[in-house]
């Protein structure tokens, strides 16, 4: 396979998981932080640009994070790259560079969800509120993945498409948690009531709350969450699972058989599943909660700068 052509079905995957992890928190978060007070809300809209936008990007545009200039922001704006409207945008573009590489299904699948958000006016979708819009998003890139399971030949080809997603939940998942554990953990003593209600929308965010019920028959306590979120070997969500899909991926690109690895991706993949598969939530804490997710993250990165290099890029001729 020509590596551009992995390179674009790799990254059309993490676009679109990337539209609908922040379709997913935004949609959520939105209607539970109103129904706090003012005081509370400011708390609480900050950490939603901490996970899936840039801080100071956001504050050169907008000096204060509300409602109406978060959903802008992680929705509409074409100059944040990490926006709903970009990440599609540019999975669509990578998508037009490929069709003949692609099933009819998925050109049109991405080519009408691009054309669907650009005829919604931010303005009115601001004031009605997220839940059309962010609704619209997450079935439409569920919708994709499955044009491109049951049309995509479950090649080489398709494993990219597999890395990418599994890779950019992983991270998004680790984030997540990393970011809501320390603003609630930190925040003043008189907001701490909000709490609960704050982990049910970490847990709804991700997709995640029946699971979490049906696994602990109790109510939700911040560190079970971390560990179904963190920890979980079958929940789709979990930053475990998406690495063990990352690393099946490569694995069966590369042919490499259980307990050896061909490239420095495949190394680091397995050095963190294996973190992931023996760590329990308890050590996680007293090592240092934060520090650990951390970590995770730039070791996401660093399998993702990995991926690159071993698949994407041409090595140069002197």
């Amino acid at each position: 396979m020509l590596s551009r052509i992995a390179d674009s079905l790799y990254w059309i995957s993490r676009y679109l998981e990337r539209a609908q992890e922040t379709a997913r928190i935004l949609d959520v978060n939105y209607y539970m932080v109103l129904e706090h007070s003012q005081a509370a809300q400011r708390l609480r809209w900050q950490p939603l640009i901490d996970i899936a936008g840039d801080p100071e990007d956001f504050h050169r545009v907008h000096p204060e994070a509300n409602s109406q200039t978060v959903f802008e922001y992680l929705a509409f704006r074409e100059e944040n790259p990490n926006s709903i409207a970009a990440c599609i945008a540019r999975a669509r573009e990578n998508a037009r560079t490929i069709r003949e590489r692609i099933s009819r299904e998925m050109w049109e699948d991405i080519n009408s969800l691009y054309h669907t958000i650009h005829r919604f006016k931010p303005s009115e979708e601001i004031a009605a509120g997220p839940h059309r819009f962010c609704n619209l998003v997450k079935f439409a890139t569920h919708r994709f993945r499955g044009v491109a399971d049951g049309t995509l030949p479950h090649d080489e080809g398709w494993q990219f498409l597999r890395i990418g997603s599994g890779l950019e939940r992983a991270e998004m998942t680790a984030r997540i948690v990393d970011v809501q554990y320390r603003d609630l953990v930190e925040a003043p003593r008189e907001f701490r009531s909000y709490d609960n209600h704050q982990w049910l929308a970490v847990l709804k965010s991700v997709g995640a709350y029946e699971a979490y019920r049906r696994t602990y028959l109790s109510r939700v306590e911040p560190e079970r969450v971390a560990e179904l979120l963190i920890l979980h070997a079958d929940h789709p969500r979990s930053v475990r699972f998406n690495i063990q899909e990352t690393q099946a991926g490569l694995r069966a690109i590369s042919g490499t058989m259980p307990g050896s690895y061909a490239n420095e991706a495949e190394r680091l993949t397995g050095r963190l599943l294996e973190s992931l598969r023996y760590h329990r939530i308890e050590e996680i804490f007293e090592r240092g909660f934060h520090q650990y997710l951390e970590e995770t993250q730039q070791t996401c990165r660093a399998i993702g700068a990995e991926i690159a290099r071993t698949y994407f890029y041409y090595a140069v001729t002197p």
